[in-house]
């Protein structure tokens, strides 16, 4: 019985995740969507204005993969690194439908060098 509940908690979680990435990837290609702010005419602030929805993307990818609230350090470390994983997808896209800018490609392996020892530290924690 309760092996079952976990199942479908789990189950629940994964759609609740899968959600909110189709949510947060559409919000990343269209933020004009929820906000009616002037797209700039800077490139790196036009995709910039995307980068937050990012946050709801990498919140999905919470939900799919890390499924437990305790040991608290796993918790945090899973969520540092899905956060992160987002605010990275949410920039790819927004270079790739804004065009690109070197200041973000550098924001890019700036996110990518914090996303490795995130990653890292979860993959320890978790073992």
């Amino acid at each position: 019985m309760r092996a079952a509940i976990m199942i479908e908690t789990s189950l629940l979680l994964r759609g609740i995740g899968i959600a909110l990435i189709i949510a947060g990837i559409v919000l990343v290609a269209n933020p004009e969507l929820i906000s009616n702010k002037a797209i700039p005419d800077n490139t790196f602030e036009a995709i910039e204005r995307r980068i937050w929805w990012g946050l709801i993307i990498g919140f999905g990818c919470l939900l799919m993969f890390h499924h437990q609230l305790q040991p608290w350090m796993t918790s945090l470390a899973a969520a540092s690194a899905s956060l992160m994983f987002g605010l990275l997808v949410a920039r790819l896209i927004g270079i790739m439908l804004d065009g690109s800018v070197a200041k973000q490609w550098q924001n890019v392996g700036i996110e990518l060098i914090l996303l490795v020892p995130l990653v890292w530290w979860y993959l320890s924690v978790r073992a």
